[in-house]
């Protein structure tokens, strides 16, 4: 039985899909599970030893219709799809293979493409984003297990990132801090997370803060702390699976709801993740899962996002830092 499983937007998503992975495997451990996913992320999937073929999205010829991305699926002979995020590109595709049974979310009008929707209701956020995933299995495999998925890494990547860090001149296991996000969730102000450094380094604890593309300009809001010693940056890491590498070494995990977060919680580091009061980015359905785990939000009623007419604008500045410490030193 070949398998597909799309999943093609960001890296904190495409985790949360990866129990779905772990499922099907479980329960057809001869199926062929095949992952169409974003270039961007690929090196997550090359980390989940259910998956037996990556297919990159990127690679074919783009638009709402496909005609390579079509023939692709039309050459795996698919018996069935699950079409986790609800891409009107892949959903035509999927349908235009003739793929037999076309599972997804009746959430778009692409659904009408789909042999087998699914109503969810997602936006109520009564659960966790992995569990909706999973709930998108039911009928076909029995008795789900709802956990998150903890990656296993190999240990000769692990030590990768004990290298990379020792030729940083770390001397110790040091906290991370990544104080930037791709702008799916509200943050804490980058000078507060220089604010939770400078803390850590007078604990005689060793930092390295953690910046992706585009983030490299952060690095100026810790630049009173270099003359300590104790405070290393790692940029532009290329691939996801080596960023887990250098995680691994780590001691626990700062910062936002990112898919550094979640990368975090699923090779079960201890994290602290600040989230804004905004009901669309409740932790209830982002927040890290599979890890010891302290969430943080301001002390504000929930709301609908519309900072600039908010009067609690700037909400995440008044977030208490303390506690957080108290809370490392009890998980270290």
């Amino acid at each position: 039985m070949n398998i597909l499983v799309s999943r093609t937007d960001r890296a904190g998503d495409l985790i949360l899909t990866l129990p779905v992975f772990r499922e099907l495997k479980r329960a057809f451990p001869e199926a062929y599970l095949v992952a169409h996913v974003k270039k961007y992320t690929a090196s997550i999937a090359k980390m989940c030893k259910e998956i037996d073929e990556i297919l990159i999205d990127d690679d074919f010829d783009q638009g709402i219709v496909s005609n390579s991305l079509c023939n692709s699926f039309k050459d795996h002979n698919f018996d069935r799809a699950f079409i986790i995020l609800p891409s009107g590109r892949a959903i035509v595709a999927a349908w235009r293979a003739e793929i037999p049974i076309i599972t997804g979310r009746a959430s778009n009008i692409f659904q009408f493409f789909l042999n087998d929707r699914r109503v969810q209701k997602r936006s109520k956020n009564l659960k966790h984003e992995f569990q909706y995933n999973l709930d998108l299995l039911k009928g076909v495999v029995p008795e789900i297990k709802y956990e998150p998925y903890r990656f296993v890494l190999e240990e000769s990547l692990v030590k990768e990132g004990s290298f990379y860090l020792e030729q940083l001149g770390l001397t110790e296991q040091p906290y991370v801090i990544h104080p930037g996000h791709g702008g799916s969730a509200l943050n804490l102000p980058p000078e507060m997370y220089a604010k939770i450094a400078s803390r850590l380094i007078g604990l005689r604890k060793e930092v390295i803060v953690s910046l992706g593309p585009g983030e490299e300009k952060m690095e100026e809001y810790f630049f009173t702390l270099k003359e300590s010693g104790k405070i290393f940056f790692v940029k532009n890491i290329p691939t996801f699976n080596k960023l887990a590498a250098i995680f691994a070494n780590c001691k626990a995990f700062i910062g936002g709801s990112t898919g550094p977060m979640h990368l975090a919680a699923s090779i079960g580091l201890p994290s602290v993740a600040f989230f804004p009061p905004v009901k669309a980015m409740t932790p209830n359905r982002w927040g890290p899962v599979g890890c010891k785990s302290l969430v943080v939000k301001p002390n504000v009623p929930e709301c609908n996002g519309k900072c600039l007419r908010c009067k609690y604008s700037g909400c995440m500045k008044s977030i208490e830092l303390m506690p957080i410490f108290d809370w490392l030193s009890e998980v270290n």
